[in-house]
Formats: structure tokens, C-alpha cells, sequence
């Protein structure tokens, strides 16, 4: 375990330093709101998977959302992109799942684009207000499953190596779930900390992102060549006079499937370095200046397009999101820290239970790094330019058409009854670079949902399940088959700790 740069954690939550000034709150009785067998902290993609796995599995389940819609970041901050599902090469799914079924059932209502069908880097592109309701279908389907909207995971409580109770707060106050079985997918650790497992932290998190709907800006890219991204290169030179942070990155300009008469683009404009966003009063100082900078962006591009250039003067910021992208808070400490050698290497781990080829993408203030499994790497700078070389050096080496993410991986230490999914697996800065995507966390969802009901079928705790039987039991229809692949399996050889690569 890395030693510098990293900050832990063992539960609990931020304690009160000394000096500062506190209440003692009086002990009180805590009604029981739910007896769940599996309790699931967080209704992102991550959560609502797992929580429909494991109601597939005839569990009985408690999904607690601290937000009004389910979804998390592809809903509620509005990041509408799931990755490719494809190998590296584009030639053959690989990801499958209810990300597959979740993107058929928004096909059926004409709610998602994919960008460039049968290619390696397609993407598909969705609108979040249609996924949400779409989850909302699909929990709704497993009678199994009871949400709880507006709820804060505030607290866990603990017997030994157990969690036996998540304690929420809500609109009716302070209630308990408990459970035999417990999954944190709130990304920041919210039961996993509060109950006093250990996590960590980079010191150097990847920043935060903010979104928003606009409307007018199609109009526009008549006039940059047709590319509504070249209206960056133009109005960038009056970032200082607006307010804009020069050192923020070139915003993106993504497709938002709506009526076809509809000029409507997703924004990622702002971009916000050093942001802690498990920290309440960092997050709120984000919000409020993703907002303004959003807003800066805008007078920008009509300041320098003008009224008589396209229509500048129609573009409209139609919606704010209810949260803000986060790409990394915490980590649990669990039974195996994925690193970015075994992640480019394609290690081939005995108990995966996810793949990708989503490149290493590690953002900083000096632009963002993308490291892919061909041995090639992009460093795009700030103003949007792009340099090019090999990290890999032996050019004609066969690379792995995928890459692995273990169990263990999703497995806190000392915990015999809770799991995590999700951006709270453990994974080193630059191997979480590449695994943190939603098509890799929808997948962990997924693993953590399957692995809970056989951990309670077979009466084991996590670190003891068979992996074999978890692997078949997840995706048979991909992952199991992909994984005996010999075409996937060329060339082996036996790295560090005995692990199998595949180069």
C-alpha cells in the first residue's frame, strides 16, 4: 500500500478537532423502517443493479437514494454517456448485463444515440431525464424491492465483523433498515465509513465536473465549421474578462437525444480542481461555482458571437443538474488493490467479476491523460490539443483485448456482510483512472448484487464465495465464455505474486 499521497480513514465520519465548539445529542430510540435481507446504500446505476440482481435472486430489498431520482451521475448530475461495450478492437461485445437490457428499453422510447456503431470508441448517449423514469420501470417491475427517495445513509451500526443496521434520515426522520446483508454504492462510503471500515483517499482527486442543458448553440456551428466544439477555440481568448478560469479545461459539447426539432447540447463546461466532494461545504462551494462558470461560459459565446451571428442571443440554459459529476472521493480498503500494471496488462484474475477498455483517463490541472490498452497514449491540453506517443514500447506486442476487474476488489477487509461497488472499489489513481466509467460500475452493481444472494444461499462470507460460481453466475451469456477465450488468452506468462498476464 502506497504510503504518500494517500489519506485514510476508519470509520465514522470526520470527528470535531479540538477547539471547536460542540452539542452532545441525547440518545433516543431509532424505529425500524424496513427488515431487508440486502440492504443497498446509494440508487445510482450501481445501486439500482445491484439491487435488481439481487431481487432477481428472490431477496427481499432496501435501495436507500439520498437524491429524488435514481440514477446518480447519469441522471442526477447529467453525465449522459455510457462507453463503448465493445472489446478494443470493436469486434465483439463484451459487456453485457443490464446495461445492455437498460439500453434496449431506452432504444424502445428513441432516448439514446450511439455515436459511431461497430467502432471500439462508440458511445452512447442518452437522455437522463428519460433513464431516470426508466429506472424508476424497472425497480418497480421487482416486487422485491422498496425505495427510499430523499434518504441520507447517516450512520451504520455495527456487532464485530457485521453491519446489522444502516440508520437513514428522511422526510420522516430518523429510521433504521436493517439487514443480513449490506451494499455500500453511495461512491462516497457512507456506510462503509460510518460503520468503521477502513477507507482511503488520493490527496490529488480528479476534479469534479458540471453540467447543464443548453438550448441555441446548434445554431450556431454554421459558423466554425459546422462543430459546435470550435466555438471554444474562438471565445476562449475572453476567459479572464468573464470570470472563466483559464486553467479550466475545453469544455465538451455532447448530443442529448431529444425531439428532432429540438437545439439542445449537454455542456461540460465547468471543470473544478481540488474538490473533496464527501466534504459538505466543499461540494456546496462547487455547485454554486459550477453554476457560475456555467453561466460565464454563456455570456462568453454571445458576447463574442453576437446577436447577428446564428442567433447567439437565443442560447438558453434550460436546466441545472440536481448534483455535480464526481469522479473519485473515497476508497475501501479491500482484500486486493487493483493496480494499473495488472489493469493494462489484461492480469487475468480468478475471481473477475467485470471487464473494459475504457482508457486509464486521469485528469489534473495541466489537462487529462488517456493511456489505452493498444500501448498508446493522448495528453489533451487545456486548449484542447492533442499530443500523441506509446507507452508501451515494443509496437507490434499483442495487448489484451480487455481488461479485468477482481472481486476481491469490491471486498472491504474485516467486513464479513457488506460489500462495495462501484467509485468506492479499490483501485490506485491510475488504474481507477480507467475502471471508474459507468459501464465498469454498472458492472460492479451487478457483482455485488449476485455475489450478496450467494453469499446468503451458501451461508459464506464474501472472501469465502466460489468464484467460479459467482463468474457463471453474473453474465453467462458473456463474461464466462470471453474469459475461456483462446483468441482473448495468446500470449501468458506469470507476473508478480503468481499473477497470469496477458500481454
Amino acid at each position: 500500500m502506497r504510503k504518500s499521497g494517500v489519506t485514510h480513514s476508519n470509520g465514522n465520519g470526520p470527528e470535531p478537532s479540538d477547539g471547536i465548539d460542540c452539542i452532545v445529542e441525547p440518545a433516543r430510540r431509532v424505529p425500524v423502517a424496513f427488515d431487508a435481507e440486502v440492504c443497498v446504500v446509494g440508487g445510482s446505476c450501481t445501486g439500482v443493479f445491484a439491487a435488481v440482481r439481487a431481487a432477481r435472486a428472490g431477496l427481499r430489498v432496501a435501495l436507500v437514494e439520498q437524491g429524488v431520482i435514481m440514477g446518480g451521475s447519469a441522471t442526477a448530475a447529467q453525465v449522459n454517456e455510457w462507453h463503448s461495450l465493445a472489446d478494443a478492437r470493436g469486434e465483439r461485445r463484451v459487456i453485457g448485463g443490464l446495461t445492455v437490457e437498460v439500453i434496449d428499453r431506452l432504444r424502445r422510447r428513441d432516448a439514446v444515440i450511439e455515436t459511431l456503431p461497430g467502432r471500439a470508441d462508440t458511445r452512447f448517449r442518452f437522455n437522463s431525464a428519460e433513464l431516470a423514469t426508466e429506472l424508476d420501470e424497472l425497480v418497480r417491475e421487482h416486487a422485491g424491492i422498496r425505495v427510499f427517495l430523499s434518504a441520507r445513509c447517516v450512520a451504520g451500526i455495527r456487532n464485530g465483523r457485521k453491519v446489522t443496521a444502516a440508520v437513514i434520515e428522511d422526510k420522516s426522520g430518523r429510521r433504521a433498515i436493517r439487514a443480513e446483508f449490506f451494499i455500500d454504492a453511495s461512491g462516497d462510503g457512507d456506510l462503509l465509513r460510518r460503520s468503521g471500515f477502513a477507507a482511503w483517499q488520493n490527496t490529488r482527486l480528479q476534479p469534479v465536473s458540471y453540467q447543464q442543458l443548453v438550448a441555441g448553440l446548434g445554431a450556431l456551428s454554421a459558423n466554425f465549421g459546422g462543430k459546435i466544439r470550435n466555438i471554444w477555440t474562438e471565445v476562449r481568448s475572453r476567459a479572464p474578462e468573464f470570470g472563466y478560469p483559464t486553467d479550466n479545461a475545453s469544455p465538451w459539447f455532447f448530443d442529448y437525444p431529444a425531439p428532432a426539432s429540438a437545439d439542445v447540447c449537454n455542456v461540460f463546461g465547468a471543470r473544478l480542481n481540488g474538490v473533496d466532494a464527501s466534504d459538505a461545504d466543499q461540494l456546496t462551494t462547487a455547485l454554486t461555482e459550477g453554476r457560475r462558470r456555467q453561466r460565464a461560459l454563456l455570456d462568453m459565446i454571445r458576447a463574442v458571437c453576437g446577436k447577428g451571428r446564428g442567433g447567439a442571443g437565443m442560447v438558453t440554459a434550460l436546466s441545472h443538474p440536481h448534483a455535480i459529476g464526481v469522479r473519485e472521493t473515497w476508497h475501501a480498503t479491500c482484500l486486493h488493490r487493483l493496480t494499473a500494471d495488472e489493469l493494462l496488462s489484461g492480469v487475468d484474475f480468478p475471481d473477475t467479476v467485470a471487464v473494459g477498455t475504457y482508457p486509464v483517463d486521469v485528469h489534473s490541472p495541466k489537462g487529462t491523460l488517456l493511456r489505452y490498452l493498444d500501448g498508446t497514449e493522448k495528453l489533451v491540453a487545456l486548449d484542447g490539443s492533442v499530443s500523441e506517443r506509446r507507452w508501451r514500447v515494443a509496437e507490434n506486442a499483442n495487448t489484451p483485448l480487455f481488461y479485468r476487474i477482481p472481486f476481491r476488489s469490491l471486498v472491504p477487509e474485516g467486513a464479513e456482510n457488506l460489500l462495495v461497488a462501484g467509485r468506492l472499489l479499490d483501485a490506485d489513481r491510475e488504474a481507477f483512472g480507467g475502471v471508474r466509467v459507468m459501464v465498469n460500475c454498472n458492472q460492479t452493481g451487478e457483482a455485488a448484487g449476485v455475489a450478496t444472494a450467494l453469499c446468503l444461499r451458501d451461508g459464506c462470507t464474501p472472501a469465502k464465495l466460489d468464484h467460479r460460481t459467482l463468474r457463471e453466475t453474473l453474465f453467462p451469456e458473456t463474461l464466462s465464455d470471453l474469459l475461456a477465450s483462446e483468441e482473448d488468452k495468446r500470449v501468458v506468462s506469470v507476473g508478480p505474486n503468481g499473477n497470469h498476464r496477458v500481454f
